[in-house]
């Protein structure tokens, strides 16, 4: 269950209408650190105890690289500091340090807790801690995690991710459409959309919503789906990907288009080699780690020797 439990804020007793209002850019803004964390908790808190899941992930503040949101790992939602708290994406170009700032980094940050906890509810559906009715969505999910499968792909065996990371030329639409992130990307879309529509009814519109607005209309779900229909040239893309998926999970032949199958076959096997990489890479890193402690500890082993020696030759002179 990792980091899932009872996570209890300052903002318990709000209403969801307080509550969510604190994400109007003019009283965001103006939150301490601390505060923001506890904001982006309790509305992790009341989105989990509406989705059914036991328990609530803990939401933690981190150092993340620019183009990253947010992450989730056993039950602990980490969101990228810089942007969260400071309305910046941090990088380094051309050896400068350039800082951009987010216009809407008060609601990507409430979209990207939204995202993420989507995550820990899919996560606990795979592991069947809790159960939902939704039989084909619980098969999308199983088919969808960190687990590998034999793919067959130009007349050779290979191994494949059952996750998409986006490696290949077609990756990043194989990466939005699987199910655990169509999921995550359409409901926390859906679910920000009716908080800011809810918001601006009550007191007007902001900057913030404008910029927020203009960043779904140009990458959000229904741009995405076109840009993929469009691109693979078959109408049920999205439903053919997960398909393959399933196939390669459980052993199923039900039949999809050809040309999306090859993609994300390619892309499975693609994603599989890389997250091979990053495992021997991160391995080796540690040896290295491992033999330079090993080293350190040599050398003061040899230091304190050198230390009892003075105070022998010492002890002689006298």
């Amino acid at each position: 269950m990792g980091a899932y439990g009872v996570h209890p804020t300052r903002y318990g007793n709000l209403s969801n209408d307080h509550l969510y209002s604190m994400f109007r850019e003019s009283i965001y803004s103006r939150l301490e650190e601390n505060e923001k964390l506890e904001l982006l908790q309790e509305s992790v808190n009341r989105d989990a105890l509406e989705k059914g899941e036991i328990g609530a992930p803990e939401v933690r503040f981190a150092n993340l690289a620019a183009n990253e949101s947010g992450n989730a790992v056993n039950g602990v939602i980490h969101v990228n500091r810089d942007m969260a708290v400071s309305g910046v994406q941090t990088f380094v170009y051309n050896g400068q340090t350039v800082h951009h700032a987010i216009g809407d980094y008060n609601i990507q940050s409430l979209n990207t807790v939204l995202h993420e906890n989507t995550h820990c509810f899919q996560d606990q559906v795979i592991d069947g801690t809790i159960i939902i009715d939704d039989a084909q969505k619980t098969a999308e999910y199983q088919a969808n995690g960190f687990t590998a499968s034999v793919v067959l792909q130009d007349g050779r065996y290979q191994l494949g991710s059952q996750y998409l990371t986006d490696e290949t030329a077609n990756g990043y639409y194989c990466y939005y459409f699987q199910s655990t992130e169509r999921d995550a990307f359409l409901f926390s879309e859906e679910k920000t959309a009716a908080i800011l529509s809810d918001l601006a009814e009550r007191y007007g519109t902001e900057p913030s919503f404008e910029a927020y607005g203009k960043s779904v209309a140009a990458t959000g779900y229904e741009m995405m789906e076109r840009e993929a229909i469009e691109r693979f040239q078959n109408p049920d893309f999205e439903r053919d990907l997960n398909q393959v998926l399933q196939n390669q999970y459980f052993g199923t032949n039900v039949p999809v288009d050809k040309n999306t199958e090859t993609a994300v076959k390619a892309e499975m096997i693609a994603t599989y080699n890389s997250l091979q990489q990053q495992i021997t890479q991160a391995n080796n890193c540690s040896a290295k780690e491992e033999i330079k402690d090993m080293q350190n500890g040599a050398n003061m082993s040899t230091n304190e020797g050198e230390s009892v020696d003075d105070g022998v030759d010492g002890g002689m002179d006298i």
